[in-house]
């Protein structure tokens, strides 16, 4: 009898053992990076990002919203390529002082199609940053906000394909480099202080920009959602976070939100990793929307530390 048990334990003990294993290989499976392109490969993907860098930049400016915060809002837009128009916010601080040179942050909203620069998150760090005296351009990406076609638009990712998808964040990614164009033609900009600060989709499309933009002189990547692209077929290499990590050059903070989706974070930790250049990577415990109310310390200690 005590043999039979002790052969039913030895089993379950076992199954146990199996079970535990196949966690394990799943968590580093979910945890596992693709391999970056080659250099030459990149040569070839990072081209899809250049333009042509003396193209006027044709801003306007529709108005101002001086009322509320510690900063006066302008509605401005300026032109990129495909002779599309990108709008955007371009805010000032009040303290502002004609003939100052302000440091200034690029900032990127996440995926909220109707909203776009509206979102609650970019709107919660206007008046943080600005009250800590930086000149903040938040533009709408290629398709969202002001710029989402009527009744189209980025509706479901999983719904798209390769070619689609690379054309819509490469035309993102162009819009956000002539917005550092744009805020270097403004008066009120350090041109040499710029940084970019983006959120879920705003810090995986960050990301990319920051690789790719040798102007960006610190970076803050937040919640990033690079985990929609894990392919390195074709197309996909263009956007696959994973060929941009190792390649970011300008300090790099990294936040993550622990009760977010696993594979995010996991994903997020694998490619901070390839980060050659300085970094630190902070995690919360919260979900994915990081109220800018509340965490901004770390991040604006960051931008005073590098910019």
């Amino acid at each position: 009898m005590r043999k039979s048990c002790s052969v039913v334990m030895s089993a379950r003990l076992w199954l146990v053992l199996l079970s535990l294993g196949a966690a394990v290989s799943a968590l580093a499976q979910s945890a596992a990076v693709e391999p970056p392109v080659d250099e030459a490969a990149f040569g070839v993907i990072a081209d899809y990002y250049e333009y042509d860098h003396d193209l006027a930049l044709r801003p306007q400016e529709f108005g101002q919203w001086p009322w509320r915060g510690p900063q006066t809002i302008y509605k401005v837009s300026y032109r990129s390529t495909h002779e599309l128009q990108v709008s955007a916010y371009f805010c000032v601080p009040k303290d502002y002082k004609e003939g100052e040179r302000r440091p200034a942050v690029l900032l990127m909203h996440g995926w909220n199609l109707f909203w776009g620069k509206n979102e609650d998150w970019v709107q919660g760090w206007i008046p943080v940053l600005t009250a800590a005296g930086y000149v903040v351009l938040a533009p709408d990406h290629f398709l969202f906000g002001e710029r989402k076609p009527a009744g189209g638009g980025l509706d479901s990712m999983k719904e798209l394909g390769p070619y689609y998808m690379r054309d819509w964040m490469t035309q993102t990614v162009v819009d956000l480099r002539r917005g550092i164009d744009y805020l270097q033609s403004r008066p009120e900009v350090d041109p040499q202080r710029i940084a970019v600060l983006g959120g879920s989709l705003g810090g995986w499309i960050g990301s990319l920009l920051t690789a790719v933009d040798p102007r960006i002189k610190a970076a803050v990547l937040t919640v990033p959602a690079s985990e929609f692209v894990t392919s390195q077929e074709g197309a996909w290499s263009v956007i696959n976070a994973a060929n941009f990590y190792g390649r970011i050059k300008p300090p790099l903070l990294v936040v993550n939100a622990l009760k977010d989706d696993p594979k995010r974070v996991a994903r997020s930790r694998a490619l901070f990793e390839r980060v050659p250049g300085p970094k630190k990577m902070i995690e919360y415990e919260e979900g994915h929307f990081l109220d800018p109310a509340k965490y901004n310390a770390d991040i604006l200690a960051w931008l005073r530390q590098n910019l």
